[in-house]
């Protein structure tokens, strides 16, 4: 347990020492050179939930069609009981890649791998989202995190946070 926290500890140390205060957004390219082309169409899948409240699977499409250049609709259905569809748009411009809810929210995307990933929190929760395309299914899991420490290990500043849910979904082409 000792060593496993000195790796840990070592880990943050690192990455707490990489902290820079310049606040300049660093772009980074998807691995998936044909991004957001390939990821165009209608898909459709199911998505398993998972909660203190068990497991519940859910029906749900996605569509991502081009606007124009630098913009796609990315349209969100959940196939259950008072959900509407999610009229966002995903957009590229110089900074890089964002999701436009069309609300007055618009969520940054950075690519980590091939996956695209973004963190926001809502309600007391982070949730980190991520999409991939793997051989032609899109996936999309999704973290929720309680955003405020249940407990804090005093000696290391490590806090502990609970799991709230899990969302993974295969999403395939129509």
């Amino acid at each position: 347990m000792k060593k496993i926290l000195t790796i840990l500890f070592l880990s943050i140390s690192t990455i707490v020492s990489c902290k820079n205060d310049d606040t300049t957004v660093y772009h980074i390219e998807p691995k998936e050179t044909h991004f957001p082309k390939s990821w165009e169409g209608n898909w459709k899948g199911e998505v398993t939930i998972f909660s203190a409240n068990g497991k519940q699977n859910v029906s749900m499409t996605l569509a991502i069609q081009p606007i124009d250049a630098s913009r796609w609709s990315w349209t969100i259905l959940y196939e259950a009981p008072n959900q509407s569809p999610r009229k966002y748009e995903l957009i590229q411009d110089a900074t890089g890649w964002k999701i436009d809810e069309k609300n007055g929210i618009i969520l940054p995307q950075q690519f980590l791998g091939d996956r695209m990933t973004s963190s926001f929190s809502v309600g007391g929760s982070l949730l980190i989202s991520y999409y991939w395309l793997e051989n032609d299914v899109l996936n999309m899991e999704i973290h929720a995190v309680r955003q405020e420490a249940d407990s804090m290990s005093e000696e290391l500043g490590v806090g502990i946070h609970s799991m709230g849910a899990l969302q993974q979904a295969k999403l395939y082409r129509k």
